[in-house]
């Protein structure tokens, strides 16, 4: 276990990776349960939501992931999926390589979300259709906003959008964009978002049994049953986190390693990795 010095935060680094490590179970739990969708038990399989409301919380809770903390917060601002790579390759939990699934999940999804896909956009105010070469990372931080905000509350999402097209060499203007939100939203969110959430599934499930694969051993140090009472237990702190929240934290943390990811660790069939 490695011990480190207090960052600006307040929090050292085995603190921070407490906190860090629960809010992103916690996020990724929101997204990957048995209320939002089931999966089966085939190696060739994908996941069907439950509702179109179900798709759309999923579209507002991945853009969450995909962004940054808030800079208010007890950790320096970053996105969660950046905070769990600095933390595989440089872990305080780390027991013989423990972290190494982790490590592996983490970057698989950082390179698919990276990589640049063609897209074929209609705008009717124009009566055109102009081709984009947006990054999936790119293609959910917008289906993700649309899905929270109208276009009033919006413009950030436009100016992006508006970018996508000058990069493809395409002036549109915001005002020409606007009127052809329903229809971007629809390629974004209902066609492409759609078919991308059974692998972003995966991926996500896979990067939750990386955490419990890494922090399974430090949950054998800490778990203390308790000899008189069966049921209750408690946990013995890593002796460098003294900082309340990071142990409110670390306790939480350590229930979920107890119980478990919701789900067995699925593949997604070929069919849903092989478009966009």
């Amino acid at each position: 276990m490695n011990s480190s010095h207090q960052s600006k935060s307040g929090l050292s680094k085995i603190e921070q990776e407490a906190v860090v490590l629960l809010a992103a179970v916690e996020l990724i739990r929101s997204m990957v349960n048995r209320e939002m969708f089931d999966v089966g038990d085939s190696d060739d399989t994908n996941i069907l939501f439950r509702t179109q409301t179900h798709h759309r919380f999923f579209s507002i809770a991945l853009v969450d992931f995909l962004s940054a903390t808030d800079e208010r917060g007890p950790i320096p601002k970053s996105p969660y999926l950046r905070k769990i790579t600095q933390i595989s390759t440089q872990p305080s939990f780390d027991s013989e390589g423990s972290v190494s699934e982790l490590r592996l999940a983490t970057e698989r999804f950082k390179h698919w979300l990276e990589e640049e896909i063609t897209v074929d956009v209609w705008l009717p105010l124009l009566n055109q259709q102009f081709s984009l070469r947006p990054t999936r990372h790119c293609i959910h931080k917008i289906s993700g906003n649309l899905s929270k905000h109208n276009f009033l509350r919006s413009i950030g999402v436009l100016e992006e959008i508006k970018s996508l097209f000058s990069s493809a060499g395409h002036t549109i203007e915001t005002s020409e964009i606007i009127p052809s939100l329903e229809q971007i939203y629809e390629q974004f969110h209902e066609n492409i978002g759609l078919y991308h959430t059974s692998i972003i599934a995966e991926f996500l499930n896979d990067i939750l049994w990386g955490i419990q694969i890494y922090l399974e051993p430090e949950f054998q140090r800490s778990w203390t049953p308790d000899l008189i009472e069966p049921l209750r237990y408690s946990y013995q702190y890593p002796t460098e986190l003294k900082d309340p929240l990071a142990r409110a934290c670390y306790w939480e943390l350590m229930n979920r390693v107890r119980s478990g990811p919701i789900f067995h660790r699925f593949k997604i069939s070929n069919s849903f990795k092989q478009r966009y």
